[in-house]
């Protein structure tokens, strides 16, 4: 069963950034500082190159903006009005989360452009940060921490396990045995996640990355046991904080007469934030080997990264094998001797 998308409750306002990354990237607050409660809304960053030139559609004006060098020199060569419109222009907009400018080289002198920036920046309450790394970093490193602030979160009943290197989400009712599924797996080897309830958030590049809730740690639940504490009882290497999710398994009491699937070239799909991954649907009835059936599952997704495909394999060996029979018999439907 999928859970409700819930809005990250991290603090995501300039101040937060700050305090966060100060230290990391060098950060010092040199202007617009009662502005430092803006909200930050994108987790994209941007140069303003063509608002500085003065062409300002379609203008992104909720993303941080970066000032590198080359937006720094272009301004330093404006007559002194010119800046002051440009840099007006840039800390007009009401939702523009802040300006940060990136570490000068030693030839260079922006203190009248700063000087200007600093004032303007303290008119508007738009803070205005600078850093004492690269542009290049700069992007890196606030592009990353802003990928995981504003990441777009689900919180779903499951369990979570690294089987193989292969982040593998079980999903079905309560009490099909999600929980024991993944003690089994972690007794033969693998690596627990998360347990009852599994965080989901969709990071760039469309990875689904999972992990449990904050400080709930790794237990779990069995049913006429109670709750066990798997990094303690198996150790530090039966467990991970984090994963990115490639197999759904969606574990259910075998149903007669419904048709499971059989083949398995093409996987059904399940998406979570539009993002698909393979969903597997694995009937549960006594005696079925749930375990080993994951290892298979997760395995067989491995041939299928590397560009083996099993169920397309067999088809091609037996039409391969019915061609050749074919080839026989008309060969000795024509052998007198």
């Amino acid at each position: 069963m999928k859970g409700n998308i819930m809005k990250s409750e991290k603090p995501n306002k300039v101040k937060d950034f700050f305090e966060k990354k100060k230290d990391a990237l060098g950060l010092q607050v040199i202007g617009g500082g009662e502005g430092l409660n803006r909200e930050i809304h994108r987790a994209v960053i941007q140069r303003p190159s063509f608002l500085l030139t003065g062409y300002a559609e379609d203008f992104a004006d909720k993303r941080i903006q970066i000032m590198g060098k080359t937006e720094m020199r272009y301004l330093e060569k404006l007559p002194k009005k010119r800046i002051l419109e440009v840099v007006s222009l840039l800390f007009s907009y009401n939702q523009l989360p802040a300006v940060i400018i990136s570490k000068p080289d030693e030839s260079d002198d922006f203190t009248r452009t700063i000087s200007i920036m600093e004032k303007i920046a303290d008119e508007k309450k738009v803070p205005l940060i600078m850093s004492t790394c690269s542009t290049e970093e700069l992007f890196t490193q606030v592009t990353i921490y802003l990928d995981i602030l504003l990441a777009p979160e689900q919180s779903i009943h499951a369990s979570m396990v690294d089987v193989y290197g292969v982040g593998m989400l079980y999903t079905g009712a309560a009490g099909i045995g999600k929980s024991e599924c993944a003690l089994a797996l972690v007794e033969r080897g693998h690596r627990l996640v998360a347990d009852d309830i599994v965080m989901i958030s969709k990071r760039a590049g469309e990875v689904l990355l999972a992990c449990g809730v904050e400080g709930a740690g790794h237990f779990l639940e069995i049913r006429g046991v109670g709750i066990v504490d798997i990094e303690k009882l198996f150790g530090i290497g039966a467990i991970r904080l984090q994963k990115r999710v490639e197999i759904e398994v969606h574990l259910e009491l075998w149903k007669r007469g419904k048709n499971y699937e059989r083949i398995g070239e093409n996987p059904p799909k399940t998406q979570y934030f539009g993002v698909e991954i393979p969903k597997h649907t694995i009937p549960v009835s006594p005696g079925k080997n749930i375990t080993a059936i994951s290892e298979v599952i997760a395995m067989n997704h491995m041939l299928r990264v590397y560009g083996y495909n099993s169920a397309r394999e067999f088809f091609n060996r037996t039409q391969e094998g019915q061609r050749r029979l074919e080839i026989t018999e008309e060969y000795l439907a024509t052998d007198r001797e």
